[in-house]
């Protein structure tokens, strides 16, 4: 039968992923990569998954890591660091391709529109430069066969504190109707998506290419960029009114954005010290605010309002939740 893994199998992605795929393959033919394996749920082992360590920043760990594997799904490395998040994607896909793995399902990010490869936001450089290497080695002639498939997943709408200067919903000793970023708030907006079923679709399209291989169909999406995001763009002055109905218990409460300057934003202390945990140990305080501020110019130029409503609801067989309820269910 055909191998899976994941790896990182760790994280809210990638742990989704693999708890939707344990009800649509047998357990017996995933393999879940993680730095920790010991951490996995003694249920898993029990129902006959097997684990293996390696870990991202240890290259050595990745040697022989995805032996015997067919397909992979592989969650990109975590940093706002565009060259090293690609070095470390691509001398794992490396890996993974002298272990002969034959198809990986990469999860990138929902910006660049309908999967266009431009955009104006620094986060997305390293998963452009990653689905152009996995392109270059699909189109290679001299390798073993390989294919790919990018998942461009929607932003995630449990994200929303990013995308909003931090607006603190919970405290009420410090009432705030002010969102401070470097965005009017207008259109175009942001097709928000619930990040446990972008997991859960993310395990069906893998469930439809074991199915497609074994019926020698194609698959739909084999050496495809494709687009996870939700059923509706909501703009930022939209997102700000549902968090203020949302934090004022049900009464419409006027939360407004105030535009502010790329550097106002980058000098905030609660913006700098929620970005700088994404990005390495010794940069300047304001360099990673800078650079993820980027995003409000991605979205500004409609990077993020393409909705794929329409595959979200063929993958769940439901519709989609909308992020006023996903807003509400983080809150509990």
């Amino acid at each position: 039968m055909t191998k899976v893994a994941i790896f990182p199998a760790s994280g809210k992605l990638g742990t989704s992923i693999y708890t939707y795929l344990l009800t649509k393959i047998d357990p017996k033919d995933l393999i879940l990569i993680s730095r920790n394996p010991d951490k996995t749920p003694k249920k898993y082992v029990d129902a006959g998954v097997t684990l293996r360590r390696a870990d991202y920043d240890f290259a050595e760990s990745l040697e022989r890591a995805f032996d015997h594997v067919d397909c992979l799904v592989l969650i990109s490395y975590p940093t706002l660091e565009d060259e090293i998040r690609f070095t470390i994607q691509k001398r794992t896909i490396d890996a993974a391709r002298r272990s002969s793995v034959s198809h990986i399902f990469y999860t990138s990010l929902a910006f660049g529109g309908d999967c266009t490869s431009h955009t104006a936001a620094h986060v997305m450089r390293a998963h452009l430069k990653t689905e152009n290497y996995l392109h270059s080695l699909a189109s290679d002639d001299t390798s073993p066969k390989f294919t790919y498939t990018s998942i461009r997943e929607g932003l995630y709408a449990e994200s929303w504190p990013m995308y909003t200067g931090f607006f603190n919903i919970k405290d009420e000793s410090h009432p705030s109707d002010e969102i401070r970023i470097p965005h009017d708030g207008s259109g175009p907006g942001i097709a928000w998506a619930k990040l446990d079923e972008l997991g859960e679709a993310s395990a069906e399209l893998v469930r439809e290419y074991l199915t497609t291989g074994r019926s020698n169909t194609p698959f739909r999406y084999t050496n495809k960029v494709m687009l996870l995001s939700g059923p509706r763009a909501y703009s930022l002055n939209e997102t700000a009114e549902i968090l203020g109905k949302i934090k004022a218990g049900g009464v419409k409460q006027q939360v407004r954005v105030k535009e502010i300057s790329v550097d106002e934003y980058a000098a905030t202390e609660i913006v700098r010290e929620e970005v700088g945990s994404h990005a390495p140990k010794g940069r300047e305080a304001g360099e990673p605010a800078r650079k993820w501020a980027t995003v409000f110019e991605a979205i500004r130029k409609g990077e993020t309002e393409v909705t794929a409503a329409e595959e979200l609801e063929r993958l769940l067989g439901r519709k989609p939740t909308g992020f006023e309820d996903v807003v509400r269910e983080s809150l509990v």
